[in-house]
Order: structure tokens, then sequence, then C-alpha cells
């Protein structure tokens, strides 16, 4: 069975803002409901398109793809960024388009606070980021080890299809041959919406006082925009 993963990676709870705002986004429950839904002897392939977004919700899409007795395939066709990045090495094979790219970097957050609720969220940060390197190792398998992935999230690193295989971080580069392949290094910048504001429009939206003209959706997408990250 195969089943498609497209857009923000995002909290159960959270999907439904973002569908609403008119965002592509999935959560663990569908990769639960695919698991639970694939045909017996069948194996369930993932197709990914996804320039990140929650880091637990990624965490527990990793989790719960790795402990399932399924036999189990991602295939990445045009981007796995950050949280899509190890998510998807929860699968038994990882394979890539040729034209797609992986994309691993630090986590990142907001605090309010004095020093010491900053001092808090390094502390949680770093925490993070070791978390998500042991995905990153277990997948490598000694073709990076862990100092040169630690190097490459804090250097915000993109991966063509040939420089992710070298790496260990994926398993296959879909209808090529590898060997014949040159590691490229085209580079595209994205971002994500943020969700806060995201559920401040909503609740704005929804005031009697507020009703919006018939297009105040598209306006309230490009004010996201200026948010972008």
């Amino acid at each position: 069975m195969r089943v498609t993963l497209n857009g923000i990676v995002s909290a159960d709870e959270d999907k439904w803002i973002y569908e609403w705002f008119g965002y592509s986004a999935f959560s663990p429950q569908q990769v639960r409901d695919a698991i639970a839904n694939n045909p017996e002897g069948e194996e369930l392939v993932l197709e990914i398109n996804s320039p990140g977004g929650s880091v637990f919700a990624g965490s527990e899409m990793y989790s719960v793809l790795k402990a399932c007795s399924l036999p189990t395939r991602a295939e990445i066709q045009s981007l796995a960024a950050s949280a899509a990045s190890y998510l998807c090495l929860g699968c038994g094979t990882v394979a890539i388009s040729p034209v797609a790219q992986m994309m691993i970097h630090l986590p990142s957050t907001c605090t309010d606070g004095d020093r010491v609720a900053h001092q808090r969220s390094l502390s949680m940060l770093d925490s993070t980021r070791e978390a998500i390197l042991n995905a990153y190792e277990l997948k490598a398998g000694g073709k990076s080890d862990r100092a040169q992935l630690r190097r490459m999230m804090s250097a915000e690193t993109w991966l063509t299809a040939q420089e992710a295989l070298d790496r260990g971080l994926v398993d296959e580069i879909l209808g090529q041959d590898a060997r014949s392949m040159s590691p490229g290094s085209l580079v595209n910048a994205f971002g994500l919406p943020d969700i806060d504001a995201l559920r401040a429009a909503y609740q704005q939206a929804q005031q009697p006082q507020n009703r919006p003209e018939p297009d105040w959706r598209l306006a309230a997408r490009l004010e996201l925009e200026k948010h972008r990250i």
C-alpha cells in the first residue's frame, strides 16, 4: 500500500488548523492508520515531500515506524527537511528520487522570560539535538559518525540524492545507478507558517465584529508570510 505524506509535519491536534488555512499537513495518526490499514503481506510505502515541522510529531512517527512489524519503505520524492529528514528513517528502507533533497539542521524554539528560562530552553534544544542525532547515526551505520552529523546539523546542510546516499542517510536512489551520479549543490529556501499566528488569526476571524470580507483567507495567508521562518 502507498500513502502520501505531503506538507507540514504536525501534531495530531494542530493538523486541522493548518488545513483550515489551506496548508497541507500530516500527523502521527496518519502513520498509525496506514499501518493498521495496510493489506496483509504488502509493503507499506510512504511517499514523502515535506519541509518539516514539529520535532515531537516527527519523533513519534519515527518511533511508530521503527516498532512496526510490517515491511516499510520511505520514498523521498522532492524534499525531506528538518523533522521529515529523520521521521522517514524509521522505515526499513529509505529511497530518494534523483531530483530530491534532504536537509538537516538544529531544532529551534522561542522563549519568553528571564535568563533561567532561556537557559532551560538551551538545555532542551541540546537534548533534542542529541535525540535527533540518534536517528541519523543509527541509519548512517558508520558511513557518517556522530561528530560529522552534528557538524552537518549546525551548518544546516542540504544534501543531494548522491550525498544522502554517500552519508548513509538513504539506502538507494530511485531509478538510478548510484555510482553514475555526481553530487550537486542546488539550494532552495523554504519556511513554515507560525502555528500560534494561525490560531490567533482563526480566533479573530470568529469574532462577529471582525467578520472578514470574502477574500479574508487570502489576506490572512499573506499576513502569515511575514512570519515565515
